[in-house]
């Protein structure tokens, strides 16, 4: 409650009451004020208000807001009214829904009351125009999608900077401009305005009627003539992988086409070469499927952008690479391999404190169910052969043949298994630490082949990387250990532990869209089916989200 007496208005008592008479403009006001009281007040007792069939959102924002504001209308200025409404529909651009901010009704009921006013009608439009500020400006800094409903592991917590709650919105309002208030809510990294810039251009394509279809038939190959080929360039050029002029008819399979297929096929992480079935698949798709794919990437970087930290590490899952950025700018990139669908690498943030050259491995519990138990159990030599130690919880070693594995399940075997640092050993030369809850971290590996493959999903769940001496240099730059002195290190096959100066960030996340440094637009696959749940959520009705379960790390 606000502090005051109840004063319950019905709407046609209001309308009496304006009616009754010749009034001064504070005694008119004061009604005014005292309906908007009364209506918020059986908001905060009824947990809720319908205005014009919807239901207002922001049920415990508004009474704050309009106290704060003394119960008067906030919405008087029509170039501020005009600001909002260009603001939510320019939500469009950003692969959210303008009706999701009741865009429909505001511009019907605005109508409505210039040709017609009514005080009471108004009053109503300005409750609801200050229900989509608010729902406009929290999806415009941190998303519509609450990421932690879709996910257990996400612990990012991005901050509002600046005022909060309902002083918030009051300074929203009292901007020079509105919309421009709004548009820097959104996230300002290059990265973001150009997904942006991308999804206007597949609305583009889609308007014109996408890109027809490229007809079925056997692969093609450089040096090829093939009725289909025009098809082929009409396709690329659209997307202008292919220059405009050799949109030609050709029916030629030529080195400029296949230059163009190559990117192409590099944009959309597919194998390159020739014009093969999937690459013909890729080609096929609608743009709408694209388009889909880029709203659903701008949401993950509504959810994290800014990333305030100026250098960390990050692994986008999705694309099988990992990033080291310093200073805001990307110093270092190279390929990973991540778990596999059903030991898929979890999305969080955490920090890198230290790394140690010629690790031992410890298996982690559920690699231990899935595997190494149930090969224990039909020959106990197994884990000789691959190098593992047994050690009882008093760490003495124990002849792994002389155990009765099969007495045990993984969530009471009495025993560790280790390895030894070695050629063989899991985590090769060096892993990365940063110790959290599900046993993930960086390493090296001795499958180096697996880095080779177009898709990497082959580990436990632990991000392995390709050339991780190199990142370590990095991450010391500048001090004691050198990259001779690294070197040296692993070759004498001791174990070192080394920590950081100071703790890093690293970021795992999965982006399956994604604009390069150079302004290369590229789609990844969706390994672990992650796009269609935030695309549900993304074209269902706004849910409120809840309060964080965690704070970050």
């Amino acid at each position: 409650m606000f502090g005051r007496r109840r004063q319950i208005w019905s709407v046609s008592g209001l309308c009496a009451f304006l009616l009754l008479g010749p009034v001064d403009a504070r005694a008119e006001e004061s009604a005014l004020q005292q309906y908007l009281r009364a209506r918020l007040e059986s908001l905060e007792v009824a947990q809720g208000l319908r205005i014009d069939g919807v239901e207002l959102a922001a049920k415990a924002l508004l009474p704050q807001v309009y106290e704060a504001a003394q119960f008067k209308p906030l919405w008087t200025n029509p170039h501020q009214v005009d600001e909002l409404l260009r603001a939510i529909e320019d939500m469009r651009l950003d692969g959210l829904d303008p009706e999701d901010y009741h865009q429909g009704r505001l511009n019907r009921l605005r109508g409505e009351l210039q040709a017609t006013p009514d005080a009471v009608g108004a009053l109503d439009l300005d409750l609801l125009m200050t229900d989509a500020l608010a729902r406009v400006a929290y999806h415009a800094h941190y998303g519509k999608v609450d990421p932690e409903r879709l996910d257990d592991t996400w612990n990012l917590q991005k901050e509002w900077h600046g005022k909060r709650g309902a002083e918030a919105v009051l300074e929203l309002l009292r901007s020079p401009s509105l919309h421009a208030a709004i548009e820097g809510l959104k996230p300002q990294p290059a990265l973001y305005r150009k997904l942006r810039d991308a999804l206007a251009h597949y609305r583009e394509y889609e308007a014109a009627g996408g890109w027809g279809i490229v007809p079925a038939g056997p692969a093609m190959d450089l040096g090829e003539s093939d009725p289909r080929v025009p098809a082929v360039r009409h396709r690329l050029a659209m997307t202008e992988d292919l220059p405009e002029d050799l949109d030609n008819g050709d029916e030629a399979f030529d080195a400029p086409l296949l230059l163009a297929l190559e990117h192409f096929q590099a944009r959309h992480a597919l194998p390159s070469g020739k014009l093969d079935a999937r690459t013909l698949w890729a080609m096929n798709l609608p743009p709408k499927v694209w388009i889909d794919q880029l709203r659903v990437n701008l949401e993950r970087a509504r959810w994290i952008l800014p990333v305030n930290d100026p250098t960390f590490v990050l692994v986008n899952i999705a694309a099988f690479e990992i990033y080291f950025v310093k200073d805001g700018q990307r110093q270092w990139s190279e390929a990973v391999q991540v778990g596999r669908e059903f030991t898929q690498t979890p999305l969080f943030r955490d920090e890198i404190q230290y790394f140690v050259l010629n690790p031992t491995w410890t298996v982690p519990p559920s690699m231990l169910a899935e595997t190494f138990l149930p090969k224990a159990k039909k020959d106990p030599a197994y884990l000789r052969k691959h190098g593992l130690r047994v050690y009882d919880r008093n760490g003495r070693e124990v002849a792994p043949e002389t155990v009765n594995w099969r007495e045990y399940q993984a969530h009471n075997l009495p025993y560790r298994l280790t390895q030894s640092p070695g050629a063989e050993n899991a985590l090769g030369a060096i892993k990365f630490m940063f110790p959290n809850p599900y046993y993930i971290y960086l390493h090296d590996t001795p499958n180096q082949a697996g880095f080779d493959a177009p898709v990497r999903t082959t580990s436990g769940g632990c991000i392995r990387v390709r050339d991780p001496l190199q990142l370590a240099e990095l991450l010391v730059a500048g001090g004691k250990w050198t990259r001779d002195a690294i070197d040296s290190q692993v070759k004498s096959g001791k174990t070192a532990t080394v920590y950081l100066t100071k703790p890093l960030p690293v970021y795992l996340l999965y982006w399956t869209a994604e604009v390069t440094q150079d302004g290369v637009l590229r789609f990844h696959s969706d390994v672990y089916d992650r796009d269609q749940p935030v695309l549900s959520a993304l074209n269902q009705a706004p849910r409120l989200r809840s309060k964080s379960r965690r704070g970050a790390q």
